[in-house]
Protein backbone atom coordinates (compact mmCIF):
# COMPACT_ATOMS: atom_id res chain seq x y z
CA UNK A 1 0.00 0.00 0.00
CA UNK A 2 1.48 3.34 -1.06
CA UNK A 3 0.63 6.53 0.83
CA UNK A 4 1.68 10.09 0.15
CA UNK A 5 2.60 11.93 3.31
CA UNK A 6 4.04 15.32 4.15
CA UNK A 7 7.65 16.05 5.00
CA UNK A 8 6.94 16.25 8.74
CA UNK A 9 5.28 12.82 8.96
CA UNK A 10 8.40 10.84 8.10
CA UNK A 11 11.25 10.41 10.62
CA UNK A 12 14.07 12.64 9.45
CA UNK A 13 17.69 12.86 10.54
CA UNK A 14 18.24 15.61 13.07
CA UNK A 15 21.94 15.92 12.46
CA UNK A 16 22.85 19.51 11.55
CA UNK A 17 26.48 18.95 12.55
CA UNK A 18 26.79 15.14 12.48
CA UNK A 19 28.18 13.36 9.45
CA UNK A 20 29.57 9.94 8.62
CA UNK A 21 32.50 9.76 6.27
CA UNK A 22 32.53 6.38 4.56
CA UNK A 23 36.34 6.26 4.75
CA UNK A 24 36.54 7.39 8.37
CA UNK A 25 36.21 5.66 11.71
CA UNK A 26 35.01 8.80 13.53
CA UNK A 27 31.63 10.53 13.57
CA UNK A 28 31.90 14.13 14.75
CA UNK A 29 29.23 15.36 17.18
CA UNK A 30 30.91 18.46 18.64
CA UNK A 31 33.87 20.71 17.87
CA UNK A 32 35.04 23.60 20.05
CA UNK A 33 35.94 24.29 23.66
CA UNK A 34 34.94 22.08 26.59
CA UNK A 35 36.06 21.59 30.18
CA UNK A 36 36.65 18.71 32.58
CA UNK A 37 35.99 19.24 36.27
CA UNK A 38 37.41 17.39 39.25
CA UNK A 39 36.37 18.93 42.56
CA UNK A 40 37.38 22.59 42.35
CA UNK A 41 39.94 21.99 39.60
CA UNK A 42 39.04 22.60 35.98
CA UNK A 43 40.84 21.51 32.81
CA UNK A 44 40.07 23.60 29.73
CA UNK A 45 40.30 21.81 26.37
CA UNK A 46 39.94 22.82 22.74
CA UNK A 47 39.12 19.91 20.45
CA UNK A 48 36.48 17.46 19.29
CA UNK A 49 33.97 14.97 20.63
CA UNK A 50 33.06 12.13 18.28
CA UNK A 51 31.86 8.56 18.00
CA UNK A 52 34.67 6.08 17.48
CA UNK A 53 33.41 3.11 15.50
CA UNK A 54 36.12 0.66 16.45
CA UNK A 55 34.42 -2.41 17.96
CA UNK A 56 31.20 -0.59 18.77
CA UNK A 57 29.97 2.92 19.54
CA UNK A 58 32.44 4.64 21.83
CA UNK A 59 31.95 8.34 22.51
CA UNK A 60 35.45 9.82 22.78
CA UNK A 61 37.04 13.24 23.23
CA UNK A 62 40.40 14.69 22.26
CA UNK A 63 41.62 18.21 22.85
CA UNK A 64 44.57 20.51 23.41
CA UNK A 65 44.89 21.13 27.14
CA UNK A 66 45.60 24.30 29.06
CA UNK A 67 47.17 24.23 32.53
CA UNK A 68 46.88 20.74 33.98
CA UNK A 69 46.41 20.24 37.72
CA UNK A 70 47.65 17.18 39.61
CA UNK A 71 44.07 15.92 40.04
CA UNK A 72 43.82 15.16 36.32
CA UNK A 73 46.73 12.71 36.32
CA UNK A 74 44.69 10.21 38.35
CA UNK A 75 43.77 7.55 35.81
CA UNK A 76 40.46 5.72 35.54
CA UNK A 77 38.61 8.36 37.55
CA UNK A 78 35.26 9.77 36.44
CA UNK A 79 35.10 13.49 35.72
CA UNK A 80 32.37 15.91 34.78
CA UNK A 81 32.50 17.33 31.25
CA UNK A 82 30.76 20.43 29.93
CA UNK A 83 30.82 21.92 26.44
CA UNK A 84 30.45 25.57 25.50
CA UNK A 85 26.96 24.93 24.05
CA UNK A 86 25.65 23.50 27.33
CA UNK A 87 26.10 19.73 26.94
CA UNK A 88 27.09 17.99 30.19
CA UNK A 89 28.06 14.44 31.17
CA UNK A 90 30.58 12.09 32.72
CA UNK A 91 33.89 10.96 31.25
CA UNK A 92 37.12 9.09 31.97
CA UNK A 93 40.56 10.39 31.01
CA UNK A 94 42.51 7.88 28.96
CA UNK A 95 45.87 9.55 28.37
CA UNK A 96 47.94 12.72 28.13
CA UNK A 97 50.45 13.17 25.29
CA UNK A 98 52.89 15.93 24.47
CA UNK A 99 53.78 17.13 20.97
CA UNK A 100 57.11 18.44 19.73
CA UNK A 101 55.84 22.03 19.86
CA UNK A 102 55.15 21.75 23.59
CA UNK A 103 51.36 21.34 23.46
CA UNK A 104 49.68 18.74 25.67
CA UNK A 105 46.72 16.74 24.42
CA UNK A 106 44.14 14.92 26.52
CA UNK A 107 42.12 11.95 25.30
CA UNK A 108 39.41 9.90 26.96
CA UNK A 109 36.01 8.23 26.87
CA UNK A 110 32.60 9.75 27.57
CA UNK A 111 29.92 7.70 29.31
CA UNK A 112 27.10 10.05 28.32
CA UNK A 113 26.65 13.62 27.13
CA UNK A 114 23.31 15.42 27.05
CA UNK A 115 21.50 18.75 27.07
CA UNK A 116 19.19 19.89 29.87
CA UNK A 117 16.51 17.31 30.57
CA UNK A 118 13.38 19.04 29.28
CA UNK A 119 10.16 17.47 28.08
CA UNK A 120 9.82 17.16 24.30
CA UNK A 121 6.94 16.55 21.94
CA UNK A 122 8.86 13.80 20.08
CA UNK A 123 12.17 11.94 20.20
CA UNK A 124 14.38 10.86 17.30
CA UNK A 125 17.25 8.41 16.95
CA UNK A 126 19.07 6.46 14.24
CA UNK A 127 20.63 3.06 13.53
CA UNK A 128 23.70 2.06 11.57
CA UNK A 129 23.96 -0.69 8.93
CA UNK A 130 20.52 -2.15 9.58
CA UNK A 131 19.09 -4.90 7.41
CA UNK A 132 16.76 -3.58 4.71
CA UNK A 133 13.12 -4.40 5.39
CA UNK A 134 9.82 -4.13 3.53
CA UNK A 135 7.00 -2.37 5.33
CA UNK A 136 4.37 0.19 4.44
CA UNK A 137 5.57 2.02 1.34
CA UNK A 138 5.17 5.78 1.70
CA UNK A 139 6.10 8.67 -0.55
CA UNK A 140 8.00 11.44 1.18
CA UNK A 141 7.17 14.93 -0.13
CA UNK A 142 9.86 17.56 0.41
CA UNK A 143 9.33 21.30 0.71
CA UNK A 144 10.65 21.77 -2.85
CA UNK A 145 8.07 19.20 -4.08
CA UNK A 146 10.74 16.56 -4.71
CA UNK A 147 9.56 13.08 -3.71
CA UNK A 148 11.18 9.81 -2.67
CA UNK A 149 9.68 6.50 -1.58
CA UNK A 150 10.62 4.62 1.56
CA UNK A 151 9.49 1.67 3.65
CA UNK A 152 8.38 2.23 7.22
CA UNK A 153 6.88 0.26 10.08
CA UNK A 154 4.80 1.57 12.98
CA UNK A 155 4.75 0.08 16.47
CA UNK A 156 2.12 1.08 19.02
CA UNK A 157 3.48 1.57 22.54
CA UNK A 158 1.57 1.87 25.80
CA UNK A 159 2.09 5.65 25.79
CA UNK A 160 2.81 6.44 22.15
CA UNK A 161 4.02 5.17 18.77
CA UNK A 162 7.45 4.27 17.41
CA UNK A 163 8.00 4.70 13.66
CA UNK A 164 11.07 3.34 11.87
CA UNK A 165 11.86 4.27 8.27
CA UNK A 166 14.75 3.95 5.87
CA UNK A 167 17.10 6.89 5.43
CA UNK A 168 16.02 8.21 2.04
CA UNK A 169 18.84 10.78 2.04
CA UNK A 170 21.51 8.08 2.02
CA UNK A 171 22.78 7.02 -1.40
CA UNK A 172 25.40 4.57 -0.08
CA UNK A 173 25.08 1.07 1.27
CA UNK A 174 27.53 -0.66 3.62
CA UNK A 175 29.60 -3.07 1.53
CA UNK A 176 32.19 -4.22 4.03
CA UNK A 177 32.66 -4.71 7.75
CA UNK A 178 34.68 -1.48 7.93
CA UNK A 179 31.95 0.85 6.68
CA UNK A 180 29.23 2.50 8.72
CA UNK A 181 26.16 4.12 7.22
CA UNK A 182 23.07 5.60 8.87
CA UNK A 183 20.43 3.39 7.24
CA UNK A 184 17.33 3.96 9.40
CA UNK A 185 15.74 6.69 11.50
CA UNK A 186 13.19 6.31 14.29
CA UNK A 187 10.67 8.64 15.85
CA UNK A 188 8.83 8.26 19.16
CA UNK A 189 5.54 10.15 19.23
CA UNK A 190 3.96 10.33 22.73
CA UNK A 191 0.23 9.65 22.95
CA UNK A 192 -2.36 12.42 23.20
CA UNK A 193 0.15 15.10 22.21
CA UNK A 194 1.82 15.13 25.61
CA UNK A 195 5.50 15.85 26.19
CA UNK A 196 7.93 13.44 27.84
CA UNK A 197 11.49 13.83 29.10
CA UNK A 198 14.40 11.60 28.19
CA UNK A 199 14.01 9.28 31.19
CA UNK A 200 10.45 8.48 30.05
CA UNK A 201 11.47 8.14 26.40
CA UNK A 202 14.52 6.02 27.27
CA UNK A 203 12.53 2.94 28.28
CA UNK A 204 10.90 2.82 24.85
CA UNK A 205 14.12 3.57 22.96
CA UNK A 206 16.02 0.82 24.81
CA UNK A 207 13.15 -1.68 24.52
CA UNK A 208 12.72 -1.01 20.80
CA UNK A 209 16.46 -1.24 20.16
CA UNK A 210 16.57 -4.69 21.78
CA UNK A 211 13.43 -5.68 19.87
CA UNK A 212 14.82 -4.68 16.48
CA UNK A 213 18.17 -6.27 17.39
CA UNK A 214 16.40 -9.56 18.08
CA UNK A 215 14.55 -9.30 14.76
CA UNK A 216 17.66 -8.69 12.64
CA UNK A 217 19.98 -10.90 14.71
CA UNK A 218 22.65 -8.39 15.82
CA UNK A 219 23.03 -5.57 18.33
CA UNK A 220 21.88 -2.17 17.10
CA UNK A 221 22.58 0.59 19.57
CA UNK A 222 20.53 3.80 19.18
CA UNK A 223 22.68 6.68 17.99
CA UNK A 224 22.12 10.45 17.72
CA UNK A 225 19.19 10.47 20.18
CA UNK A 226 17.54 13.87 20.15
CA UNK A 227 14.40 15.42 21.59
CA UNK A 228 12.47 18.10 19.74
CA UNK A 229 9.79 20.48 20.94
CA UNK A 230 7.39 22.63 18.96
CA UNK A 231 9.77 25.59 19.10
CA UNK A 232 12.30 23.59 17.05
CA UNK A 233 14.66 23.38 20.02
CA UNK A 234 16.84 20.27 20.00
CA UNK A 235 17.93 18.36 23.11
CA UNK A 236 20.57 15.76 22.11
CA UNK A 237 21.68 12.74 24.13
CA UNK A 238 24.88 10.88 23.24
CA UNK A 239 26.31 7.85 24.97
CA UNK A 240 28.66 4.92 24.45
CA UNK A 241 26.82 1.75 23.46
CA UNK A 242 27.44 -1.82 22.38
CA UNK A 243 26.92 -2.32 18.64
CA UNK A 244 27.65 -5.23 16.28
CA UNK A 245 25.85 -3.78 13.26
CA UNK A 246 28.99 -4.15 11.10
CA UNK A 247 28.55 -7.96 11.05
CA UNK A 248 26.69 -9.83 8.35
CA UNK A 249 24.39 -12.34 10.06
CA UNK A 250 21.34 -14.50 9.38
CA UNK A 251 18.13 -13.79 11.28
CA UNK A 252 14.48 -14.83 11.43
CA UNK A 253 13.24 -11.55 9.80
CA UNK A 254 10.42 -12.89 7.57
CA UNK A 255 11.15 -11.21 4.22
CA UNK A 256 8.94 -10.27 2.37
CA UNK A 257 6.48 -10.55 5.29
CA UNK A 258 8.50 -8.06 7.34
CA UNK A 259 5.38 -6.19 8.40
CA UNK A 260 4.37 -9.23 10.52
CA UNK A 261 6.90 -8.18 13.16
CA UNK A 262 4.56 -5.32 14.12
CA UNK A 263 2.33 -7.90 15.82
CA UNK A 264 5.20 -9.16 18.03
CA UNK A 265 6.03 -5.74 19.48
CA UNK A 266 3.06 -5.33 21.92
CA UNK A 267 3.93 -8.55 23.78
CA UNK A 268 7.64 -7.79 23.68
CA UNK A 269 7.10 -4.32 25.15
CA UNK A 270 4.67 -5.66 27.76
CA UNK A 271 7.28 -8.13 29.00
CA UNK A 272 10.30 -5.79 28.69
CA UNK A 273 8.72 -2.80 30.48
CA UNK A 274 6.22 -4.74 32.57
CA UNK A 275 5.98 -5.07 36.34
CA UNK A 276 7.19 -8.70 36.31
CA UNK A 277 10.96 -8.17 36.57
CA UNK A 278 11.65 -11.92 36.36
CA UNK A 279 10.05 -12.20 32.91
CA UNK A 280 11.86 -9.06 31.77
CA UNK A 281 15.17 -10.52 32.94
CA UNK A 282 14.47 -13.81 31.13
CA UNK A 283 13.75 -11.93 27.88
CA UNK A 284 16.84 -9.74 28.23
CA UNK A 285 19.09 -12.71 29.03
CA UNK A 286 17.71 -14.96 26.26
CA UNK A 287 18.14 -12.23 23.64
CA UNK A 288 21.66 -11.52 24.90
CA UNK A 289 22.72 -15.16 24.47
CA UNK A 290 21.01 -15.29 21.07
CA UNK A 291 22.63 -12.12 19.68
CA UNK A 292 26.09 -12.99 20.98
CA UNK A 293 25.91 -16.51 19.54
CA UNK A 294 24.46 -15.28 16.25
CA UNK A 295 27.34 -12.79 15.93
CA UNK A 296 29.74 -15.73 16.37
CA UNK A 297 31.22 -14.43 19.62
CA UNK A 298 33.90 -16.81 20.82
CA UNK A 299 34.00 -18.47 17.38
CA UNK A 300 32.05 -21.69 16.86
CA UNK A 301 32.77 -23.16 20.30
CA UNK A 302 31.85 -20.02 22.24
CA UNK A 303 28.76 -19.39 20.13
CA UNK A 304 27.56 -22.96 20.61
CA UNK A 305 27.92 -22.74 24.40
CA UNK A 306 26.00 -19.44 24.51
CA UNK A 307 23.25 -20.67 22.19
CA UNK A 308 22.78 -23.87 24.19
CA UNK A 309 22.69 -21.85 27.42
CA UNK A 310 19.87 -19.81 25.91
CA UNK A 311 18.01 -22.97 24.92
CA UNK A 312 18.34 -24.31 28.49
CA UNK A 313 16.91 -21.03 29.79
CA UNK A 314 13.90 -21.29 27.49
CA UNK A 315 13.37 -24.90 28.58
CA UNK A 316 13.11 -23.67 32.16
CA UNK A 317 10.53 -20.96 31.43
CA UNK A 318 8.41 -22.79 28.83
CA UNK A 319 8.21 -26.32 30.22
CA UNK A 320 6.46 -27.34 33.44
CA UNK A 321 8.71 -28.79 36.15
CA UNK A 322 7.70 -32.38 35.40
CA UNK A 323 9.16 -32.00 31.87
CA UNK A 324 12.49 -30.44 32.85
CA UNK A 325 14.50 -33.59 33.39
CA UNK A 326 16.99 -35.27 31.07
CA UNK A 327 14.41 -35.19 28.27
CA UNK A 328 13.78 -31.44 28.56
CA UNK A 329 15.27 -30.65 25.14
CA UNK A 330 13.14 -33.31 23.45
CA UNK A 331 10.11 -31.97 25.32
CA UNK A 332 10.86 -28.43 24.14
CA UNK A 333 11.08 -29.58 20.52
CA UNK A 334 7.71 -31.27 20.86
CA UNK A 335 6.22 -28.14 22.41
CA UNK A 336 7.31 -25.92 19.50
CA UNK A 337 6.43 -28.67 16.98
CA UNK A 338 10.03 -28.83 15.68
CA UNK A 339 10.11 -31.69 13.16
CA UNK A 340 13.46 -31.28 11.44
CA UNK A 341 15.85 -34.23 11.40
CA UNK A 342 17.94 -33.57 14.44
CA UNK A 343 19.37 -35.51 17.36
CA UNK A 344 18.95 -33.44 20.56
CA UNK A 345 21.43 -35.65 22.39
CA UNK A 346 24.15 -34.65 19.88
CA UNK A 347 23.67 -30.97 20.70
CA UNK A 348 23.72 -31.69 24.44
CA UNK A 349 26.76 -33.96 24.21
CA UNK A 350 28.68 -31.44 22.08
CA UNK A 351 28.09 -28.70 24.63
CA UNK A 352 29.07 -30.96 27.52
CA UNK A 353 32.28 -31.92 25.73
CA UNK A 354 33.21 -28.23 25.65
CA UNK A 355 32.07 -27.23 29.13
CA UNK A 356 33.04 -30.31 31.17
CA UNK A 357 36.72 -30.60 30.40
CA UNK A 358 38.48 -33.94 30.59
CA UNK A 359 40.66 -35.99 28.27
CA UNK A 360 37.82 -38.18 26.96
CA UNK A 361 35.56 -35.22 26.15
CA UNK A 362 38.32 -33.37 24.32
CA UNK A 363 39.09 -36.43 22.21
CA UNK A 364 35.42 -36.83 21.33
CA UNK A 365 35.09 -33.18 20.33
CA UNK A 366 38.25 -33.27 18.22
CA UNK A 367 36.76 -36.05 16.11
CA UNK A 368 33.95 -33.71 14.92
CA UNK A 369 34.38 -32.09 11.52
CA UNK A 370 33.93 -28.34 11.07
CA UNK A 371 30.75 -29.01 9.09
CA UNK A 372 29.28 -30.98 12.00
CA UNK A 373 30.10 -28.14 14.42
CA UNK A 374 28.54 -25.50 12.15
CA UNK A 375 25.43 -27.61 11.58
CA UNK A 376 25.06 -28.08 15.32
CA UNK A 377 25.34 -24.32 15.89
CA UNK A 378 22.86 -23.55 13.10
CA UNK A 379 20.22 -25.90 14.49
CA UNK A 380 20.77 -24.66 18.05
CA UNK A 381 20.28 -21.04 16.98
CA UNK A 382 17.20 -22.06 15.01
CA UNK A 383 15.71 -23.74 18.09
CA UNK A 384 16.60 -20.77 20.33
CA UNK A 385 14.95 -18.12 18.14
CA UNK A 386 11.85 -20.30 17.72
CA UNK A 387 11.65 -20.92 21.48
CA UNK A 388 11.78 -17.18 22.19
CA UNK A 389 9.11 -16.51 19.56
CA UNK A 390 6.95 -19.29 21.02
CA UNK A 391 7.34 -17.91 24.55
CA UNK A 392 6.24 -14.46 23.28
CA UNK A 393 3.16 -15.97 21.63
CA UNK A 394 4.16 -15.18 18.04
CA UNK A 395 2.18 -17.23 15.49
CA UNK A 396 2.89 -15.79 12.04
CA UNK A 397 5.86 -15.83 9.63
CA UNK A 398 9.58 -16.31 10.25
CA UNK A 399 12.62 -17.03 8.08
CA UNK A 400 14.05 -20.53 8.54
CA UNK A 401 17.84 -20.15 8.77
CA UNK A 402 18.33 -23.81 7.86
CA UNK A 403 17.20 -22.88 4.33
CA UNK A 404 19.06 -19.58 4.16
CA UNK A 405 21.16 -20.77 1.21
CA UNK A 406 18.14 -20.35 -1.04
CA UNK A 407 17.06 -17.04 -2.60
CA UNK A 408 15.84 -14.51 -0.10
CA UNK A 409 12.18 -15.13 0.66
CA UNK A 410 12.23 -18.86 -0.06
CA UNK A 411 12.98 -19.58 3.59
CA UNK A 412 9.97 -17.60 4.90
CA UNK A 413 7.24 -19.81 6.34
CA UNK A 414 4.75 -20.01 9.17
CA UNK A 415 6.15 -20.86 12.61
CA UNK A 416 5.79 -24.63 13.20
CA UNK A 417 3.20 -24.20 15.98
CA UNK A 418 1.02 -21.79 13.96
CA UNK A 419 -1.92 -24.20 13.81
CA UNK A 420 -1.84 -24.80 17.53
CA UNK A 421 -3.13 -22.52 20.27
CA UNK A 422 -0.41 -20.22 21.55
CA UNK A 423 0.72 -20.84 25.13
CA UNK A 424 3.27 -18.05 25.27
CA UNK A 425 4.22 -15.75 28.10
CA UNK A 426 0.98 -13.74 27.86
CA UNK A 427 -1.31 -16.44 26.48
CA UNK A 428 -2.16 -14.12 23.59
CA UNK A 429 -2.40 -15.25 19.99
CA UNK A 430 -0.62 -12.71 17.78
CA UNK A 431 -2.34 -12.01 14.51
CA UNK A 432 -1.22 -9.76 11.66
CA UNK A 433 -2.81 -6.34 11.47
CA UNK A 434 -5.23 -5.52 8.69
CA UNK A 435 -3.45 -3.19 6.31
Amino acid sequence: MNKTVSFEDIPKALEPYCEINMNSTRMLVYSGSFALRCGRATLELEGEISYSLYGGLQLVFEGKAGRIGFEFFISKKAYYIRTSNGLTGRCIIGSFTSSSNGNTYCRGFIQHLFASQKKCSCWYWSYLNMTKFHGELVTRVYENHRTTSTDRLSFLCIDGTVIIAENTDNQNNPKSNNQYVITHHCKLIPANGKKIDFNSAKKYIIAFSHFISFVVGKYHSPILIEGLNKKEQHYPYYYSGYDTSRYNVISWLPYPKDIDIESLWPTFEEVWNGDDKDKADVLNTAIHWYLEANSNSGKVEGALIMAMTGVDLMCNVILPKNEQGKMRLQNLLKRINYKKKYDPSFMRDTRNQLVHYDEDNRKKYQTLTRKQKLNCLEKTLNILELAILYWLGYTIHYADRTHANKWRGASTKMVPWSRHKSTGVTGKNNKPKNK
